[in-house]
């Protein structure tokens, strides 16, 4: 089997932060119009089997790192969106509501696998259908810009293209090894979600040794370090959280039983096209360009 996945949350958002000084109504319509004739072009590029669509959802791991377990004690994400204004504010939860029109019109008027769980991202549940759903013999194209989902290739022919290059994203500067990019990404942390560095500064080669070499490994793993507010760390506690919300093999026993439950629930969930509400929706929207030619858009939307 051929699996077509698509990231739709990311797109939609990047749509949001790079049209965000238009007016709500042309947000909506820019990013329902961008995500179509996205989806589209890779469905008629690659010609899968089977058509999968993942949304997010508010993360288990805003909860866990504003919980007394987090080790680091940086709220997950807590960056984004901090310096909106309050009209900015108001403006992101209208679009939210766009998207959760367009996550129904998906899920119940289109034949599209589609993912989607309480508190799961996107990243959780692409994750957990490569894991529960595709066999060594398969092949998953995932369309997202997010560089976590490079991990997916330790277990299944996965290919990911980042729609804002149309090129497959490539692990070249990590031996086109998973593992060791994701062991550094642990090391690292990641500035864009708000996770924090296991060991600022530390450098290449010591990552590189650390993970060729066991005893290296334990050296740097026990090492500790003091930030600007003089609270102490272990490397090795950092890195084990960062692995909890890094790591998509790694996330705790309860939401794994979640994105299964919810994966085999979204794959066995009986589904019909409709068109009079796909033309109802576009023509909210006054997606013009793509009513006009709809009939290009019915394989996608009814495989």
């Amino acid at each position: 089997m051929k699996y077509l996945c698509f990231d739709i949350s990311n797109m939609l958002y990047r749509t949001f932060h790079m049209q965000h000084k238009e007016s709500e109504d042309t947000i909506a319509g820019l990013a329902t119009h961008a995500a179509l004739t996205t989806l589209n072009k890779y469905f008629r590029q690659h010609k899968p089997d089977k058509v999968v669509m993942a949304f997010d959802r508010p993360s288990w791991r805003k909860e866990y790192t504003n919980s007394e377990l987090c080790v680091s004690k940086r709220l997950y994400k807590g960056d984004r969106r901090k310096n909106m204004t309050p009209s900015q504010q108001i403006k992101y939860q209208r679009f939210l509501e766009h998207v959760a029109e367009f996550e129904r019109l998906i899920v119940e008027h289109t034949t599209i696998i589609t993912l989607v769980g309480d508190m799961l991202e996107a990243d959780d549940l692409i994750a957990g259908f490569c894991q529960e759903m595709a066999t060594p013999d398969d092949e998953i194209v995932i369309i997202s810009s997010d560089s976590d989902l490079l991990q997916l290739q330790r277990n299944v022919n996965v290919l990911v293209i980042s729609p804002a290059t149309d090129k497959p994203q490539s692990l070249e500067k990590y031996d086109n090894d998973p593992d060791y990019y994701l062991f550094t990404k642990c090391i690292r942390g990641d500035p864009t979600d708000n996770v924090q560095s296991a060991y600022p500064g530390v450098r290449e080669t010591r990552i590189r040794d650390a993970y060729t070499d066991p005893y290296a490994r334990v050296q740097l793993m026990k090492e500790h370090w003091t930030n600007e507010n003089k609270t102490t760390f272990m490397v090795e506690d950092l890195f084990l959280e960062n692995q909890l919300l890094i790591d998509l093999e790694k996330q705790p026993q309860v939401i794994r039983d979640l994105i299964t439950a919810c994966v085999h629930e979204s794959v066995q969930r009986e589904r019909k096209f409709s068109m009079f509400h796909m033309l109802k929706f576009v023509g909210k929207y006054k997606l013009v360009k793509i009513k006009e030619s709809i009939d290009n858009y019915i394989a996608l939307l009814s495989k």
